[in-house]
């Protein structure tokens, strides 16, 4: 029997290492293969005869034989102190059929575990942690990649899960707001405080009427103002008009007000002197609450307005400018009937049929060279000297050359018209053709008629109006004057006296 062998009626748990100077002997190793050897047995620094050598048994030993794969020992003779073997650095080789385990026959080893036992990982979990480890040829080779790839097996999911959770929270959100702003919108609690007018266009609904409530601050949403509305008992009963309203209204008060014709306000309009037609009804129809389309239409055809015969069908200067009161429900045709009817009455205070006649004047004519008076005129004192300048020429044949009436037949405004604009072939231009234009160019005031019906006395045949600012306007009878005259407004113009 060799001495590595339990004898077979011994108990291998009974084994005691035998105790003496020469201390127990470890058996020697089968055999040793190269190709694994320890790298800690190259280490120059450790001898030879290291009690770190370790073996290892590369075949399967016989079944009935013990042969041990790897022990160490202490340092000193005699001692009892066995350690484990340290975990192997390298993997077993690539041979599929290899296994570096010894077959105890089911007998225990000294200084040998089954680390693949159960009890015995109870009992030693340090050496259980070392058996499960992976080695270091399945491990792959040691560096930063290892804790990286540890890394991304948690970022990869997580990412995944916001790529899928952040749509869906977002278009969460979007249908929430969706849901609250369209059943339960922004709304104010009360009947509101302070005053502020409002204007009910023709023809508006409260879904067009909702945002412009909303932007003035009567009501909290357009949303809330148009629900107001589908819940009441008349959805559709808006109309045009000026309304004295509040701010921060409830949506159902504030709908509920519109409703009531007691609410409705006069609105005043104020048309100045020497607006141009266009101008009146862009006016009217930002401020009167009847849309400027409906004196469009009136203006197309205005023979329910009653011009006078003089005007020839043309409301351009018969819209007598002044201030006007636009009661509620009033219609495009009954505020443009109001102004021709103005006008009529001024005429018939200065008795303008006689007075035209007087000045040897139609009764149109008055009206044209008084509009002609009203743009060019900087300050009505001079509206009667402009007026007799307008005499004088026109009695010595001389065209007027008025840049207003220029700009005018361009649908332009200005001061001065350009050498191109000068060069216009409409027949308001009054640098080639002689005499007054065809038609009023302005709504021409009370002064203006005044001063054509009774112009200053003097020769002069030019003026300029040298300070547009302050209306001082300059008169003269000789072209070398008018010329110094001219450059003077030219240089007011330049330096911001325009």
């Amino acid at each position: 029997m060799s001495d590595n062998t339990w004898p077979p009626n011994q108990d291998p748990g009974l084994f005691q290492p035998p105790r003496g100077p020469g201390g127990f002997q470890p058996p020697q190793p089968l055999h040793h293969d190269p190709r694994d050897r320890d790298p800690r047995l190259t280490d120059p620094r450790r001898a030879e005869d290291s009690p770190w050598r370790r073996t290892q048994q590369r075949s399967r030993p016989e079944g009935t034989g013990w042969h041990p794969a790897s022990a160490s020992y202490g340092t000193g003779p005699g001692s009892e102190e066995f350690h484990r073997r340290e975990p192997e650095p390298y993997g077993p080789p690539d041979d599929e059929d290899y296994d570096d385990r010894y077959d105890t026959g089911d007998r225990l080893v000294p200084g040998f575990g089954d680390y693949g036992d159960e009890d015995d990982e109870d009992d030693h979990p340090r050496r259980a942690r070392a058996a499960r480890r992976p080695s270091a040829r399945s491990r792959g080779p040691k560096g930063p990649r290892g804790p990286r790839r540890r890394r991304l097996r948690w970022i990869a999911p997580l990412v995944a899960l916001l790529v899928i959770l952040v749509p869906i929270a977002i278009g969460g959100a979007y249908v929430y707001s969706f849901y609250q702003s369209k059943y339960h919108p922004a709304d104010y609690s009360g009947p509101g405080t302070g005053y502020i007018v409002v204007q009910v266009p023709s023809g508006s609904s409260p879904t067009s009427l909702g945002p412009q409530l909303a932007k003035l601050g009567v009501v909290a949403s357009a949303r809330a103002f148009v629900l107001a509305a589908e819940h009441s008992s008349n959805p559709n009963g808006l109309l045009p008009g000026f309304y004295g309203m509040h701010l921060h209204m409830k949506a159902s008060l504030a709908y509920a007000l519109l409703l009531n014709q007691k609410n409705l306000v006069q609105v005043t309009v104020t048309i100045p002197e020497g607006w141009r037609l266009t101008q009146i009804v862009a006016y009217l129809g930002a401020k009167s609450g009847i849309p400027a389309s409906a004196y469009q239409a009136i203006l197309k055809n205005p023979a329910p307005l009653h011009l006078p015969a003089y005007a020839n069908g043309n409301a351009e200067g018969y819209l007598f400018p002044a201030t006007y009161e636009v009661l509620p429900h009033e219609t495009a045709l009954g505020v443009l009937t109001g102004m021709v009817q103005r006008f009529e009455q001024q005429a018939a205070q200065v008795n303008l049929p006689t007075a035209a006649k007087h000045m040897h004047l139609t009764e149109g004519q008055v009206i044209i060279m008084a509009s002609l008076v009203e743009a060019e005129g900087g300050r009505v004192s001079d509206y009667p000297k402009i007026a007799r300048v307008i005499y004088n020429r026109l009695a010595q044949g001389i065209p007027l050359q008025l840049d207003s009436t220029v700009l005018y037949g361009l649908h332009a405004y200005g001061i001065i018209a350009s050498d191109q604009q000068l060069t216009s072939p409409s027949p308001y231009n009054t640098y080639k053709h002689k005499g007054l234009t065809p038609g009023p160019i302005d709504s021409p005031g009370a002064a203006a008629i005044q001063a054509v019906l009774s112009p200053a006395s003097g020769n002069w045949i030019y003026f300029v109006t040298v300070n547009p600012k302050t209306g001082e306007t300059l008169f003269t009878a000789s072209q070398a004057q008018f010329e110094q005259y001219r450059a003077e407004l030219q240089y007011n113009l330049a330096h911001g006296q325009g």
